[in-house]
């Protein structure tokens, strides 16, 4: 060999060793996602179950490393992929090289991620027996073919459809999981009673915070990380993906800040640290499937878009009493649905915005309504077989006395009046 060739060798094992040290980075700040997750769920329940929605985090994040190991990734990503489900690549063979095993853990944190979502429609009230059963087949079945479908060179994918870092694949699918959960559990006790509004209010607005700001964070480097390496062109959408993350993150914020204000300009809370969190969260959600082909201008607008679409969510699931401890539903659910759709219209390529017509928005639109359909069919038949067998929703007495009391012995920290 030539030393032309010898150095052309290098260079290659150089950008792959590049890609690979970033794809395992990103990989580890994903998985810090549930640390987010975890506190930010603990602090939207009352204090008297934050215990138990961290160890169904800690639980799922647990179960769906397992079980992607052994089936999941293979599912979604393997190497013999056909259009509906991939071949290989089950229980870690076949995986030859540092890329694939960096890919691997890459997505798995990924599907940790989507698992935890689906935790928030289980919030303070759901046995921990049949939580374990929803995650095993949301990690085993429901996402890895989402997965597959939209990322895995699957036959939406093939159609066209674009979701980046997955809004519709990974957010409106596992959301749907949060609203069929919540929908066969039922309220909360006394949670839609006026008489009883206060005690349903977050425990810990300071955890919520502190977890927004490290998933915003975190969100970088899920977006970023979407790129799967950082040579020959993929930083680019890298470096767009993580710009467009900060704006639309932003614009979100900032969004229902406003709106929160003007709808209770009156009001003595007219201020609110938990919905300028939730208007953060709901822009990150809108933008993750279009983050890495949109100008910045149009992510800002998404974020706008993505925050109004929360806030609307938000008060039609309360007008029809259906009982969202953690906005997971109004934030991962309807945004999600909204930003795999807004790809159609602010995509540089083939958007309406640029005059490109209307078939990316076919292609969305099918994607989505096939994510949703096939999550909610496999969250119904999942839900009614763990109630069949007894272990959907905890006893009234426990769930009068909390979760962390009744299941664990303690609180996670006593609440204590103060005498004047």
């Amino acid at each position: 060999m030539t030393d032309l060739g010898i150095a052309i060798e290098r260079m290659e094992q150089l950008k792959e060793s590049i890609d690979i040290g970033y794809l395992c980075i990103c990989a580890a700040f994903v998985l810090l996602m549930q640390v987010g997750f975890a506190f930010l769920e603990g602090g939207c329940l009352r204090y008297k179950d934050m215990q138990s929605i961290m160890l169904k985090i800690f639980m799922n994040t647990c179960v769906t490393i397992v079980i992607w190991w052994i089936v999941g990734y293979g599912i979604a990503f393997g190497s013999d992929s056909k259009e509906f489900v991939g071949s290989s690549v089950y229980i870690g063979f076949d995986m030859k090289n540092s890329k694939h095993l960096a890919e691997f853990a890459f997505q798995t944190a990924v599907a940790s991620a989507a698992t935890s979502i689906v935790s928030g429609g289980a919030a303070g009230r759901m046995t921990y027996i049949g939580y374990f059963i929803l995650s095993v087949v949301f990690s085993s079945v429901i996402y890895p073919f989402c997965a597959h479908w939209g990322f895995g060179n699957g036959w939406l994918m093939k159609l066209g459809y674009h979701d980046y870092a997955g809004s519709g694949t990974i957010h409106a699918s596992a959301g749907m999981g949060a609203l069929m959960t919540t929908m066969l559990l039922k309220p909360r006790n006394q949670r839609f009673n006026p008489k009883y509004a206060e005690h349903f209010e977050p425990n810990n607005p300071i955890y919520i915070t502190l977890a927004c700001l490290s998933l915003w964070v975190c969100w970088c480097f899920f977006n970023g990380g979407s790129s799967l390496g950082i040579a020959d062109g993929a930083s680019v959408f890298m470096s767009r993906a993580i710009m467009n993350t900060f704006i639309a993150g932003a614009s979100g914020a900032l969004t229902v800040f406003f709106i929160f204000y003007l709808m209770n300009i009156d009001q003595t809370n007219r201020y609110s640290l938990v919905m300028i969190c939730n208007g953060n969260l709901a822009g990150l959600v809108a933008i993750t499937g279009p983050c890495d082909n949109v100008d910045a201008w149009a992510a800002f607008v998404i974020g706008i878009l993505g925050g109004m679409m929360m806030v609307f969510a938000n008060r039609v699931l309360f007008n029809l009493q259906i009982d969202d401890p953690v906005d997971a539903i109004s934030i991962h659910f309807a945004c999600g649905m909204l930003g795999a759709n807004l790809v159609s219209w602010f995509d540089m390529d083939t958007g309406i915005v640029y005059g490109k017509g209307g078939y990316q928005f076919a292609v969305q639109m099918l994607g989505s309504f096939i994510y949703i359909g096939w999550s909610a069919l496999i969250h119904l038949i999942t839900l009614l077989f763990i109630d069949k067998i007894g272990f959907l929703r905890v006893t009234l007495e426990e769930e009068y006395e909390g979760l962390d009391l009744a299941t664990m012995g303690c609180c996670a920290y006593e609440m204590v009046e103060q005498q004047q």
